[in-house]
């Protein structure tokens, strides 16, 4: 090693070693995986505790894997599962059960007979429902002996036996109740997956329980009730719990499976019998008076119920006869009604319409959305609240035409013309029947102005406060032809000028007519139409010689044109 070598070592051998021992790491393989199986729990505690991902993360393929072992081995996950899924089942079952006898119970709670009084009373001390209490009095069954053989070998694991039965040799019995289980799954199970559950002979039913690794057989005196397999399935299950693995690979030594004996006793405490009781020649009184209560209160409840219908029919019939309102449906719960649907805002309230069919307003509740009827009451409403129409007017649909009857003023008129179709549904306007209340007035203002006369000095010079009142004439003109046309009219204007008989006749013609053409030049300037006003000249020729300024002036004659009938 030459000197830059010692060098290097010396001054980079700590971190070349380092950098060797973490390649070493990096590229074998078992390192990396003690490594990473070192931290693994720590890493999946902390990202469980920081959110959700993990577990999204793990949720298909754990799946996946659970779906596959199902598939592959449902045995195993069978037997694993047994204890768990009996007591799941079973609860289920008493769920339901429960809820049947709760139902009985119902039925008979009102029961006052001698005998019904008695059960209610022991049903109470015991603890249990009347109506689960009345089963178990009306049934007739006995657990007389109960087998628990091994399903691996068909021995005889274990017998109990009631002290009044008929006992032969047990192990005689398991081995011809194994040998017929057998011959079923041989004869009749193709697939040999087929088991015998129950059998009757004579006075006696044979149920089999099956489980995992034992089988329990119960011998049963009369008819047990279907619900009683449940129980003698939670006891086989309690049974697999505590000795599963000894039933599994029992040989005959009963000494690995102590106290079984204790726990296939549970069986024989499950017996019901019918209390025998007095014949009757008859139903008792008790019995009798029930049943005219009971009829009588059905018979009330039903005319109850049949008025409170036909409250809800008329409700139905008077709010779908109500403009502006759309009922979806009514619900009835007992006397109270609940109405849903539609109203429009101009519509009658549905309290107000319930009143007239005398359905007080704390009998109803009302959930109505609004809407836009479309219903001619409705748009007639409408068309009154958006113009505000006089007294004398009346408004009506029909289809989708507006009819307006009666005397407005004009400028009202003119604001229904010009606004009807924002109205919806409207499509058409009818103002045939509809008068203007001003007509009168807007006459005579036109018989004011007509016939205005203003003079003249000299040519076209007015006299001294004419030309004031002819700017006043103009404008007041002008005001009227704009209101002329919101009653239908329209107005001519005739300027006709004047000079007096002074004179040539004809140089006094050319006068008169710029005299009318000046006047009608004032007009044009303040806003009326030239083409409205005509001209003509005023015939003196007949009057005295005299320069009199009277005679100078032009006069303005107004005359309604195309004006409808007055009323």
């Amino acid at each position: 090693m030459n000197d830059l070598d010692q060098l290097k070592e010396l001054l980079f051998g700590a971190e070349k070693q380092a950098l060797d021992s973490i390649s070493e790491r990096v590229e074998r393989r078992e390192i990396r995986t003690a490594d990473v199986a070192d931290i693994l729990p720590e890493a999946i505690h902390q990202s469980h505790q920081k959110d959700g991902e993990l577990v999204e993360s793990l949720t298909q393929p754990v799946g996946e894997c659970v779906q596959r072992g199902l598939r592959d081995e449902p045995e195993t996950y069978a037997d694993a599962l047994y204890p768990v899924m009996g007591p799941a089942i079973r609860k289920s079952i008493m769920h339901a059960l429960r809820n049947f006898s709760q139902q009985i119970n119902e039925a008979v709670e009102h029961s006052v007979s001698p005998q019904g009084l008695k059960w209610r009373w022991q049903a109470s001390r015991a603890g249990i429902p009347f109506g689960e209490y009345v089963l178990q009095k009306t049934m007739r069954y006995r657990v007389e002996q109960a087998y628990l053989i091994s399903r691996e070998n068909g021995l005889l694991v274990d017998h109990v036996h009631h002290e009044s039965s008929k006992i032969k040799d047990s192990d005689a019995v398991s081995a011809m109740f194994t040998a017929i289980q057998d011959f079923v799954k041989e004869s009749f199970s193709p697939d040999r997956t087929g088991r015998l559950e129950s059998a009757d002979m004579g006075e006696f039913t044979l149920w089999a329980v099956h489980g995992p690794h034992a089988l329990l057989v119960c011998v049963i005196r009369g008819v047990p009730p279907k619900s009683l397999r449940a129980d003698l399935s939670a006891i086989l299950e309690r049974i697999h719990f505590r000795y599963g693995d000894a039933i599994r690979d029992y040989k005959g030594d009963t000494s690995t499976i102590p106290d079984v004996e204790v726990e296939l006793e549970r069986c024989l405490r499950f017996e019901a019998r019918e209390e025998s009781g007095e014949t009757r020649s008859g139903p008792p009184i008790q019995i009798v008076i029930l049943l005219l209560l009971l009829v009588a209160a059905a018979a009330f409840f039903g005319v109850r119920s049949w008025m409170y219908s036909q409250q809800q029919d008329k409700l139905d019939a008077a709010l779908n006869a109500t403009p502006g309102i759309y009922v979806t449906n009514i619900d009835r719960s007992g006397r109270n009604f609940v109405v849903r649907g539609l109203r429009d805002p101009l519509a009658a309230d549905v309290i107000d319409v319930a009143g007239s069919v005398d359905i007080p307003a704390d009998r109803l509740t009302v959930s109505m959305r609004p809407f836009q009827s479309l219903q001619p009451e409705i748009l007639a409403a409408r068309a009154a609240q958006m113009f505000g129409p006089p007294e004398s007017v009346d408004i009506s649909v029909s289809g989708t035409t507006l009819h307006v009857s009666g005397e407005a003023p004009s400028v009202w008129r003119q604001t229904l013309q010009s606004r009807f179709s924002n109205l919806a549904g409207v499509d058409a306007l009818d103002v045939s029947r509809l008068t203007a209340s001003d007509r009168a007035e807007f006459s005579e203002r036109v018989a004011s102005l007509s016939r205005s006369r203003f003079f003249f000095r000299s040519g076209v010079e007015l006299v001294e406060g004419d030309a004031g009142r002819l700017r006043e004439f103009a404008s007041d003109l002008a005001n009227l032809l704009e209101d002329a046309r919101s009653f239908g009219y329209s107005v001519a204007v005739t300027a006709r000028g004047s000079t007096d008989s002074i004179g040539d006749a004809a140089a006094n013609a050319a006068l008169a007519d710029r005299r009318a053409t000046f006047a009608a030049g004032v007009l044009a300037s303040a806003g009326v139409d030239a083409r409205t006003i005509r001209q003509a000249d005023l015939d003196n020729t007949d009057g005295p010689q005299l320069a009199d300024v009277s005679q100078r002036y032009v006069q303005f004659d107004l005359q309604l044109e195309s004006m409808p009938d007055l009323p």
